[in-house]
């Protein structure tokens, strides 16, 4: 696993409407992998891996943006007023927080001390009554931080045992990393289908990259790639997956059923260990993805992954190699007969 690259990517500062500041890293991961890579004006970025003959596109996505809050006001004291719809204000309090202003100001989320709380305080704090404090005064922060900049959880990329990692932005940067792994991985041989790697913008708010790219890129199937809940003591079995037990694949209605039994296959031929999410709707670009033009056949596979939308998210290493094997093996056993399936005679 290439820990540096992963670092690298997760340690960007890139809420929602700020993906840019991931492209050029994108590029020169990539650069001598593809054929073409460009950015759209969406905040999206591609790279296309030309297949031999080509004759169809298999695009894999991943989103690009992290979950964060907005700068909403200043207070007297030169505290910030925040908003999220995409954070739990629980896991805010006590948070280090990096403030995307003209330069980057280092924050901490406060939250008044248990000693002075009375009855109605020790109840879970509203979002609109935390704020974050850089140590300055409102004049000082003004200058350098307007309302509707962002703010990110501060990263600190952390080595668990067991391979077990942590950092505040594996959702969704672990399936930019797979991605970008998978495409260098099909240097070995030429793919049978255009390979179009999609890193997408605004998936956690509006799903703009998943549906504007899609139009615009025009992929004749697709497979998003994303995190689902991993399991741990206050997760049931139920709701989330094991980690380590290897990739998770998405079944359900919105679910193409010749790309998902061709995963299915691959992994069963490869000996790939697989665990089954099934749902109406996936949550992640797929959904989009799918109702594009006329449709779009896609998939979804995902990573399990705890504490999702936090500034700790966990991921085990393992089920990342085992989700990168997975996808370029399902890539390279893609044929006629596949397409066949998938449109009829072809």
């Amino acid at each position: 696993m290439d820990e540096e690259l992963l670092k690298q990517l997760t340690a960007v500062k890139a809420v929602t409407g700020n993906e840019y500041k991931l492209h050029s890293l994108i590029k020169d991961s990539l650069q001598e992998y593809v054929d073409e890579i460009n950015t759209l004006k969406n905040g999206s970025i591609y790279a296309l891996k030309k297949g031999y003959p080509g004759k169809c596109s298999l695009m894999l996505d991943a989103h690009l943006d992290e979950v964060g809050l907005f700068v909403t006001g200043i207070t007297e004291e030169g505290f910030l007023r925040v908003y999220s719809r995409s954070i739990d204000p629980k896991v805010l309090p006590g948070s280090v927080v990096i403030v995307n202003g003209k330069k980057q100001l280092t924050g901490v989320i406060g939250l008044k001390p248990q000693h002075l709380q009375d009855k109605d305080d020790k109840q879970a704090v509203p979002i609109e009554k935390l704020f974050v404090d850089c140590g300055l005064s409102k004049k000082e922060i003004e200058r350098l931080v307007s309302v509707g900049d962002t703010v990110s959880f501060s990263s600190d990329y952390i080595n668990l045992k067991n391979g077990f990692i942590s950092d505040k932005s594996l959702d969704d940067r672990i399936g930019v990393y797979i991605i970008i792994e998978v495409i260098k991985s099909l240097k070995r041989r030429s793919p049978f289908l255009n390979v179009i790697g999609h890193f997408a913008s605004q998936e956690e708010v509006t799903g703009l990259g998943a549906i504007t790219s899609t139009y615009y890129l025009n992929p004749d199937l697709a497979i998003a790639i994303d995190v689902t809940h991993g399991t741990s003591p206050d997760v049931s079995k139920r709701e989330a997956f094991e980690m380590e037990e290897g990739p998770v694949v998405f079944v359900g209605p919105g679910i193409d059923q010749t790309i998902l039994n061709q995963i299915l296959k691959t992994a069963n031929k490869y000996d790939i260990k697989v665990q089954k999410e099934v749902g109406i709707l996936s949550g992640t670009d797929q959904t989009d993805i799918q109702i594009v033009r006329k449709g779009v056949p896609s998939a979804v596979i995902s990573v399990p992954q705890r504490y999702m939308h936090t500034p700790i998210e966990v991921i085990n290493t393992e089920d990342v190699r085992k989700t990168i094997n997975l996808i370029t093996l399902f890539i390279e056993e893609l044929d006629e007969s596949f397409l066949e399936a998938l449109y009829g005679e072809f």
